[in-house]
C-alpha cells in the first residue's frame, strides 16, 4: 500500500476531476464538478483550465459544460500491452468483418465497465457499431459478460468489488455468474443487444501469453439482413475462431489438460 504521508494536493485534485467526469458520464459545469467533489469552485477552476489546455477535458456544445476528451484513451493505448493487442487484433477484425459482413469491436475492462479500444466497420450497407472509447456497464453487454466469464480468479474478485461500488446488488451479480458459467461452457457469449432491438451481440475471449484470464473480448453486434452471408447460428463459431487466432498471435497456448 502507498505511504499516505506523501501528498501531492494539486495532482490529487486533477485526478479527482478526471475521475468525477468519468463516473458521472454526462457533461458537467465547473460548479457541478466542485459540488460533486465537495470543493469550492475557485479551488478547482484553475485545475480545470489546465486540464482543458492539456486536452484531457473539452467543452461541449454548451460552453459551460465539460466532458472527458479521448486524450486519456490515447495515452492508455500507447502502453505496449494494449498496442500489441491492437496490432494483433486489427487484421483478424478486418478479415472477420469481410467474411461476416458485420461490424466488429474489441473491448477491455475498466473498473465496472467495458471500453471499446478498436472497431472495424461492416463492409455491408447495414451494420451497427459504437465509437472508440465507448463505455458500458459490464452488466449490460456481451463484452462484459465475456470478460467476466473468462477473468482470472483475482481479477473477477476485483470486478465484483467494482460492481458493488457501482451499486450493483448481489442478486444481479448472481445472475451474471450464472450467465458466465454458460459462456465458459460454450466458449462464447450470445445475447440480445441491450442497446438496439434486432441486434444480437456475440463475444469471445482473447488471451495473451502473460495473463491467466481474458485480456479482451472480440464482439460482433450481429444484424440479420437479406444479404447476410452468415447465419446467426454460424456466427459464434466464427467469432470464437477469430478470437483464438488473435490469442495465438499474442503468444497464448492452450493449457495442457491434467
Amino acid at each position: 500500500m502507498a505511504d499516505n504521508t506523501y501528498k501531492a494536493p494539486a495532482l490529487e485534485k486533477g485526478l479527482d476531476i478526471l475521475e468525477c467526469l468519468a463516473s458521472l458520464r454526462t457533461p458537467q459545469s465547473v460548479s457541478d464538478i466542485a459540488r460533486n467533489l465537495g470543493r469550492s469552485r475557485s479551488e478547482i477552476y484553475r485545475m480545470v483550465i489546465v486540464l482543458e489546455m492539456r486536452g484531457y477535458v473539452e467543452r461541449t456544445d454548451d460552453p459551460e459544460k465539460l466532458q472527458l476528451s479521448n486524450r486519456l484513451f490515447e495515452v492508455g493505448m500507447r502502453s505496449p500491452p494494449k498496442r500489441d493487442l491492437h496490432e494483433a487484433a486489427l487484421p483478424e477484425m478486418a478479415a472477420l468483418a469481410s467474411a461476416m459482413k458485420q461490424s466488429i469491436q474489441l473491448a477491455v475492462v475498466s473498473s465496472d465497465q467495458i471500453v471499446v479500444i478498436a472497431r472495424t466497420e461492416s463492409p455491408d450497407d447495414v451494420g451497427f457499431s459504437v465509437r472508440l472509447g465507448y463505455r458500458r456497464s459490464i452488466m449490460k453487454s456481451a463484452s462484459g459478460l465475456v470478460l467476466f466469464a473468462f477473468a482470472s480468479p483475482m481479477h473477477k474478485i476485483k470486478m465484483i468489488e467494482d460492481l458493488h461500488a457501482a451499486d450493483v446488488d448481489d442478486a444481479a451479480i448472481g445472475v451474471l455468474e450464472t450467465e458466465a458459467a454458460i459462456a465458459r461452457e460454450n466458449g462464447f457469449a450470445r445475447m440480445p443487444s441491450r442497446i438496439v432491438d434486432g441486434v444480437t451481440d456475440i463475444g469471445a475471449p482473447v488471451f495473451d501469453s502473460t495473463s491467466s484470464g481474458a485480456v479482451a473480448s472480440l464482439t460482433v453486434p450481429f444484424v440479420v439482413t437479406r444479404g447476410s452471408r452468415v447465419s446467426l447460428d454460424e456466427a459464434p463459431g466464427m467469432v470464437a475462431a477469430a478470437a483464438g487466432r488473435i490469442s495465438s498471435v499474442l503468444g497464448y497456448t492452450l493449457p495442457l489438460e491434467s
